[in-house]
């Protein structure tokens, strides 16, 4: 991993702090709770997977075509999540290490199937590696860091604006 794309995962997790902080006022909370995080996530790993239908509906004429920028932007929902995983309960498991041993691993879990190689971003959350994990499925998806950094950029910006909204 290059010193930039480094940078720009230590920018999105300022950044998600940042919104996390945001949210966190808005609402008068003081804590989210692990599994709360966890549940957000298996969500958003959810709305993930139905952006993927057509690829795998095989049940319905009337399902849709699978639409890359919804596939992308879904995916990027799922990197807040473990950004904030990350801040909340990481302790810097994303480094360019963490991140090929977590490609290997997620090609590994791909030989079960697309949905448990999905499924363990939740039970990752046990092993420190949720943000390594989701950067790495990024990578399979065949979308760079730099990739996923800019539609990041572009959905954390979107979610201020609803934020700022009443969203």
């Amino acid at each position: 991993m290059k010193d930039s794309e480094l940078r720009m995962i230590e920018t999105m997790l300022k950044k998600q702090d940042e919104l996390n902080s945001a949210i966190m006022k808005e609402f008068g909370l003081t804590t989210i709770s692990k599994e709360q995080i966890d549940l957000a996530t298996l969500d958003e790993i959810g709305e993930f997977t139905h952006e993927l239908k057509g690829d795998w509906c095989w049940w319905k004429f009337t399902q849709e075509p699978k639409d890359p920028a919804k596939v992308f932007e879904e995916y990027i929902d799922v990197v807040h999540f473990a950004l904030m995983y990350e801040i909340k309960f990481g302790s810097g498991c994303y480094q360019d290490e963490d991140i090929k041993w977590n490609y290997n691993k997620l090609k590994t879990d791909l030989g079960f199937g697309q949905a448990y190689a999905f499924s363990c971003v939740i039970s990752l959350t046990r092993d420190d590696n949720v943000l390594a994990y989701v950067i790495a499925l990024g990578l399979h998806l065949e979308y760079s860091i730099e990739d996923i950094y800019k539609e990041y950029i572009r959905k954390n910006e979107i979610n201020k604006e609803r934020l700022a909204k009443g969203y």
